[in-house]
């Protein structure tokens, strides 16, 4: 019968690679990789020989179906692999995954490394609630706009990645949201040069700006705000025609009513429709 393994491998240091893993790689017929040339250097490591097939964000959508097809029609195992960490987290995997539950072929989790837990663990943070919000947006006012809804959220702990080109700009946003905040910014975990910057968001900005290789690695940061106060629930005031008949109804002409609406900052045109509904409305 097929089987789908969805395979965790190393997030850089290759000695993470555990037997389970190793097991998995050695009885699939084929991988499906995310990068065959990443996962080639894997295979070539361990000795493990094996025909892959490439499976990423820009063609899973047209290869998933295809590797099921055969997967179906040879009775063949896969196990599918992104270049680092677990497949589907925030990398290629899910559509095959999901093709997979759909035609019937049983899927095999075969745990392992993950930046997202790794990068918790080494923060000293209360992970017992966070999230995991992958990338944000490169535009500032996307960004701005998507810190203010995670706040809004209410998670006291928070887990993003980030591209070494970029990280700077991202933690001088979030140092300019929340100054008082804690952050743990780690570059290339678990390999050669892995760094770990911790402490409050404006001293571990400082740090990144200091460090001349900053644009180097790869960045997954955990942010605590849990220190932050609760964000209030905006007051939802009454639509415009419900906030101008009241008044009128309390006994206030509807041009006075209409006024006061401009004044109490609703929109204009907005306005001028509510006044001629009321105006229908008492007509009939």
């Amino acid at each position: 019968m097929p089987k789908l393994y969805v395979v965790a491998t190393p997030i850089g240091n290759l000695n993470d690679l555990t037997p389970r893993m190793r097991e998995a790689l050695e009885r699939a017929d084929l991988i499906a990789a995310e990068d065959t040339r990443v996962t080639m250097k894997l295979l070539n490591q361990f000795d493990i020989k094996k025909p892959m097939t490439s499976c990423h964000r820009h063609n899973e959508d047209q290869k998933a179906p295809q590797i099921v097809e055969r997967m179906l029609a040879e009775d063949m195992t896969v196990a599918l692999t992104c270049d680092a960490g677990t497949p589907g987290i925030s990398d290629p995997g899910h559509l095959l995954v999901r093709a997979c539950w759909e035609a019937g072929i049983p899927v095999e989790p075969v745990c392992g490394p993950s930046a997202v837990v790794t990068a918790l663990s080494a923060s000293g943070f209360d992970a017992r609630e966070f999230a995991f919000y992958g990338f944000l947006p490169r535009e500032k006012k996307a960004l701005s706009d998507k810190l203010d809804a995670i706040r809004r959220a209410g998670m006291p702990v928070f887990v993003l990645y980030e591209s070494p080109h970029r990280i700077v700009e991202l933690v001088d946003a979030i140092a300019g949201k929340w100054p008082e905040c804690m952050l743990c910014v780690c570059s290339d975990l678990t390999k050669r040069y892995e760094r770990i910057y911790r402490g409050a968001a404006g001293a571990v900005l400082d740090q990144l700006r200091a460090n001349a290789s900053v644009e180097k690695g790869e960045y997954c940061l955990a942010v605590d705000i849990s220190m932050l106060p609760p964000v209030e629930a905006p007051v939802q005031r009454p639509g415009v025609t419900a906030w101008i008949l009241e008044r009128v109804l309390e006994g206030e002409e509807l041009r006075e009513a209409a006024a006061a609406a401009l004044e109490a900052g609703y929109p204009r045109n907005e306005v001028y429709r509510a006044k001629l509904k009321i105006g229908e409305m008492f007509e009939e």
